[in-house]
């Protein structure tokens, strides 16, 4: 087995055993990055220097058996949203393209003292303002899952879900405002965790929307996600426990998270969900009403919390670098200039009151049960160019996801199969927030039913 091919927590263990040396496994990343990503549509930059003295740093604790954590020498990628000390972090965009941090983000610190090897920046969408992943001006990475036709890697954290798909990382670390972590996974074919707002620290983090931005992995498994989890929290990784798949309920929804699900996501789920029923999940089908509430209060264009932040936070420089910016997301950015204050607070109101009442409807059951995503990756050429094909496609992208930001949730979605073409799909639970652990564990029964 080759070193791209194996977990990231399989890699820790080569490590501890002495199996595997940190810094012959970067210099194996580094060198199959810079064959396979020529281009630099997957990574915005190697970070060749820093990879190689943290892992001749992570060999040296391992020879004296001082390794710090699980990960200790585990090569990942990093969102070009997360500061980087002395390097350039644009957010996927030129106007930021002198922008030069002195600092780490506080996550990539966490990560840096637990030992993990810095491997580079990854690609993303803009101001991580999309779902689809499609950036012109620094590059769209293809989907590694079609050799056929360039589609869309899902975004915004597009580059972090192809590192790792296309084994040029062990592990990734993004950011989910609206789905941004867990689209890319599930187009991907990875595990992708959607922190709690608030779990993980988001100082030196490019911002876009404050309240919803939030820090989460994407791995091969459940397991490495955990252990990504624990590294940016700072504390030592624990092996994930399975839950009792007897004693586990989840609810089906239906809803708009099941309208316009293409055929062949919708059969794979209904295929995930006989598994689980014969492995002994209690299934609840029962409507969910303020899924739809929620849904319809995130897309108001008069009352979107979310463009509000990222035109307050953006709106200025934008406007001073238009012919820079990839115009449907100065179109979503500057459209938070006419939103007005009292629709904002109105729309603020609302959403604690459908929080509350979902939080007491699904006090009962382990999570919720949907699609990630309810349509298959578009092809590139199909929506580069914007308008109306482009905007359905990302809002189609986003959909589901959004609704646990706008919850405050914590969600987690997981492969559960492909379509004809080979494209995968993911099936995503959501708990109440700060529900991570459990979260996982779920996630862990879920991932051995299903596989």
């Amino acid at each position: 087995m080759s070193f791209a091919d194996m977990t990231a927590l399989a890699l820790g263990r080569a490590f501890e055993e002495g199996k595997a040396d940190p810094r012959e496994v970067a210099e194996d990343f580094l060198e199959r990055a810079a064959l396979n990503d020529p281009d630099k549509r997957i990574y915005v930059r190697l970070l060749e220097r820093r990879a190689r003295a943290e892992a001749e740093a992570a060999a040296g604790r391992a020879e004296r058996g001082l390794r710090r954590h699980a990960l200790d020498g585990v090569p990942l990628s990093w969102k070009d949203l997360f500061d980087v000390a002395n390097e350039a972090t644009a957010g996927g965009s030129f106007a930021l393209k002198t922008r030069v941090p002195a600092h780490d983000a506080e996550v990539l610190a966490r990560a840096t003292r637990g030992g993990a090897v810095c491997l580079g920046k990854t690609t993303m969408t803009e101001l991580a303002f999309s779902g689809l992943g499609i950036n012109p001006k620094f590059g769209t990475p293809a989907n590694p899952h079609d050799g056929k036709i360039e589609r869309v890697p899902g975004g915004s954290s597009a580059g972090a879900g192809v590192s790792v798909a296309s084994g040029l990382a062990a592990g990734a670390i993004g950011t989910d405002t609206g789905g941004s972590v867990r689209i890319p996974a599930a187009w991907n074919g990875l595990v992708g965790l959607k922190t709690t707002a608030g779990l993980l620290p988001l100082s030196g983090t490019v911002p876009l929307s404050p309240s919803f931005d939030t820090v989460g992995p994407l791995a091969k498994d459940v397991q490495d996600a955990s252990a990504l989890l624990a590294l940016l929290e700072g504390r030592q990784a624990r092996p994930a426990v399975a839950a009792d798949l007897n004693r586990l309920s989840l609810w089906l929804p239906g809803g708009v998270g099941w309208s316009e699900v293409e055929p062949q996501i919708a059969s794979a789920l209904d295929t995930a969900i006989r598994r689980l029923v014969r492995a002994g999940v209690k299934i609840v089908e029962h409507a969910l009403p303020e899924l739809d509430e929620i849904h319809a209060l995130a897309w108001n264009p008069k009352a979107s919390r979310l463009v509000a932040e990222a035109y307050a936070q953006w709106g200025e420089v934008l406007r001073e670098n238009e012919k820079l910016i990839y115009r449907p997301v100065f179109e979503r950015v500057m459209a938070g200039e006419k939103l007005m204050a009292g629709d904002l607070l109105r729309a603020d109101l609302s959403r604690r009151d459908i929080t509350a009442r979902y939080l007491a409807a699904t006090a009962g059951v382990d999570a919720v049960l949907m699609p990630s995503v309810a349509i298959a990756p578009p092809p590139i050429a199909d929506l580069e160019p914007g308008g109306d094909a482009y905007g359905r496609a990302n809002r189609m992208a986003l959909r589901n996801t959004t609704i646990g930001n706008q919850l405050g949730l914590t969600a987690i979605s997981l492969p559960c199969g492909q379509d004809d073409n080979g494209l995968p799909i993911g099936l995503m639970l959501q708990s109440a927030p700060y529900t991570e652990q459990r979260l996982l564990s779920i996630g862990l029964a879920v991932e051995r039913a299903l596989h």
